[in-house]
């Protein structure tokens, strides 16, 4: 008896033909596609149809297009996205770390409310950056400040001017000699005030610090040789703009005890300080009338030392 096979149509075995060559053909073009890349299959009615390999068809026209799905798949890799890497962000120029070097020594006069104008101060071997240095160790009429940022803030009201400015040339000396202890690693501001604030500004800078380099040294002799003494005084302002530049350490000097600051004052300066040491040197004529005046207690409750000077000891100005 012969067998009869049954047959398929002629459109099935067709059908199969053709999804067979489809097939052969997307495994050779996925294999021959650079890994990571979009395959794209367009024809020319106008619509574009892609598949990435994260496994996501879209039509392009879509919202967020191609750029959006390029993105997302970067993003998907760990990598960042193609925005971030064209940043408009100028890079950042090296040559502003270095310090200036070879700058002019401009005038040593006093100018706009006493505030030391003098041009060409160095910047130090951090420019920008803070102390480099170890700790300095410098003395002011006896009591020795340690740190690597000083700040000497020095009364210049009218009564320094008396006995022929005798107070303020001896707060005057000790203050370039306690500078000179300093090296290029340390920085300093200095500040004379009576009811307002002067203070060593020879870049036009007033609300930072310096480096003791010779050059700024020197600068800052000719603004300390600058200052007269001359008007009222107040303690609080200036107490809070040496404290706002954060050294390690601020000498405070002056021979007024009134006005005097009240408890809840230095309670706000000790607050604001938050660890800066303090030292007091006071001025006065004859022995210490008052031992717990407020000036003890602002060393005391800031870490410093106190100390009275007598300044009728003090030897006639030539």
């Amino acid at each position: 008896m012969q067998s009869v096979r049954p047959s398929l149509p002629s459109w099935v075995i067709s059908l199969v033909l053709h999804m067979a060559l489809l097939i052969v053909l997307a495994v050779g073009l996925r294999w021959n596609t650079p890994q990571g890349a979009a395959v794209e299959r367009a024809a020319e009615v106008g619509i574009v149809l892609r598949h990435t390999e994260a496994g996501e068809d879209y039509f392009e026209g879509e919202a967020g297009g191609a750029d959006a799905h390029q993105t997302d798949a970067a993003e998907s890799r760990g990598g960042p996205p193609i925005d971030d890497l064209l940043s408009d962000t100028p890079a950042l120029d090296p040559t502003a770390a270095l310090p200036e070097a070879f700058a002019r020594l401009g005038p040593g006069d006093l100018e706009g409310g006493g505030i030391g104008t003098a041009q060409g101060a160095e910047e130090g071997p951090s420019r920008g950056l803070g102390p480099i240095g170890g700790k300095a160790r410098t003395r002011l009429f006896g009591i020795e400040g340690e740190g690597s940022r000083f700040v000497y803030l020095f009364d210049r009201s009218g009564s320094m001017g008396w006995m022929n400015n005798r107070p303020l040339m001896a707060a005057a000396a000790q203050l370039l000699e306690s500078l000179d202890q300093l090296d290029r690693s340390h920085q300093f501001q200095v500040i004379f005030y009576n009811h307002r604030n002067w203070i060593f500004s020879p870049k036009g800078e007033s609300n930072r610090l310096f480096f003791a380099t010779d050059r700024n040294k020197e600068l800052a002799a000719r603004f300390v040789r600058g200052i007269t003494a001359d008007g009222g005084t107040e303690h609080e302002g200036a107490l809070r703009a040496a404290i706002a530049l954060q050294p390690d350490v601020i000498f405070f000097l002056t021979d007024a005890d009134e006005p005097r600051l009240w408890p809840n004052q230095l309670e706000q300066l000790r607050r604001r300080a938050r660890g800066i040491t303090i030292h007091a040197i006071e001025f006065g004529f004859g022995p210490q009338q008052n031992p717990r005046n407020f000036l003890v207690q602002l060393a005391e409750q800031n870490g410093g030392q106190h100390t009275y000077i007598d300044v009728s000891q003090f030897a006639p100005a030539p």
